[in-house]
């Protein structure tokens, strides 16, 4: 059964009259050829409109016309779900996040989440609903500085009751968040291990090994999103990242999988590695399962491979390892530069003539060194 969205499709013309613009094909669903990505004089489309009126019928079959879920109004940058939070509709949201509407998006104008819109405008189901969310972050800050919890109880009067109680229900909801999280990273002792400040490189590796053979064996466990630098980070994303060798070696020997990418670049952890200029990480991720789907692994943030990441910041031991393991050299980034290029500009020499001699293909020549 095809749902049908109003010819209208909740856009309006400059005289503030429902615009008679068919939006809908001859079967009643929106049509991309209407403009279902148009805005109005407010910089608003119709799935702006729908979401904010909490209208899930509406929702749904503008997404089904290919509406964009992460399309921004232009006057303050704010989604479809920042909409969805003032109406409070939580199958709004979730259809949207369901096409991809970005959970933690900040408005450009104010700093401002879903999540925050949701706690501003006193919706206590759709706040449990978003918070319910594997990758909710609830450190992010406003462009004015608060919180998503602070903003709980912002601008009631003190002898509302009313507010009052909602205000409690909201802090209840955000303290059993708090416990879940909590929990859930006492289930990660690895990721415990590998990001705590206080260790050296060695007794990180150390711990690692002891929670391996304790029957620690779930190692590609992702950690919660905690605003800390490492939100949805495997523990061998972790260790490579920061050139833990030996953890590397102990987690990769444990079956650790180098093809789960990060929350924020969708980074594998050869990228991690080869911009942190740590060649030895990347001689035993060449060397282990999964290398070979991934060694030419372009970020979908800015096109780069682990080799454009190596030569970032001329780390030529690093591209000289990836060169060996046979990447290829001549992709581009989304700026259009190969890797030499990225050599070139920035005055690395060295690392230009090794691209330039790299053979086509070359055995894993570098896998003893």
């Amino acid at each position: 059964m095809s749902l049908i969205v109003p010819a209208h499709c909740y856009l309006r013309l400059p005289n503030d009259e429902e615009t008679t613009m068919p939006m809908t094909d001859s079967d009643g669903r929106p049509s991309t050829a209407g403009g279902v990505n148009d805005k109005d004089e407010q910089g608003l489309t119709a799935l702006h409109r729908a979401s904010g009126l909490g209208d899930p019928s509406a929702v749904r079959g503008l997404l089904q016309g290919d509406a964009d879920p992460a399309i921004l109004d232009s006057r303050t940058g704010a989604s479809p779900l920042h909409h969805a939070a003032q109406s409070g509709s939580v199958e709004v949201a979730a259809l949207l996040l369901e096409a991809g509407a970005f959970l933690n998006l900040q408005a450009p104008r104010n700093g401002v989440t879903p999540l925050m819109a949701a706690v501003w405008y006193r919706m206590p189901a759709l706040v449990a609903f978003l918070l319910q969310q594997p990758e909710i972050d609830v450190e992010q800050r406003a462009l004015f500085g608060a919180t998503a919890a602070e903003l709980i109880g912002f601008g009631a009067s003190a002898d509302d009751e009313g507010a009052q109680r909602q205000s409690d229900q909201l802090r209840a909801l955000f303290a059993d968040y708090a416990q879940r999280r909590d929990g859930q990273l006492a289930t990660q002792p690895l990721f415990v291990a590998l990001t705590d400040a206080g260790a050296s490189t060695a007794d990180r590796a150390s711990r690692v090994r002891e929670l391996l053979d304790a029957g620690h064996r779930e190692v590609d466990t992702v950690s919660p999103v905690l605003s800390s630098g490492s939100d949805g980070h495997t523990p061998l994303l972790v260790a490579a990242r920061d050139g833990d060798t030996e953890a590397v070696a102990a987690l990769l020997a444990a079956g650790a999988d180098q093809t789960a990418v990060d929350h924020y670049m969708a980074a594998v952890p050869a990228h991690k590695a080869a911009y942190g200029g740590h060649a030895g990480v990347l001689r035993l991720l060449a060397g282990a399962p999964g290398f070979d789907s991934i060694k030419n692994a372009q970020g979908p943030y800015n096109g780069y491979t682990p080799l454009h990441d190596a030569v970032w910041h001329g780390h030529f031991a690093a591209a000289e390892v990836l060169v060996h393991a046979g990447v290829r050299t001549d992709l581009t980034g989304l700026d259009g530069r190969t890797a030499a290029d990225l050599a070139r500009q920035h005055g690395y020499q060295e690392i230009v003539d090794l691209l330039q001699t790299a053979p086509s293909v070359n055995p894993l020549t570098l896998r003893q060194g």
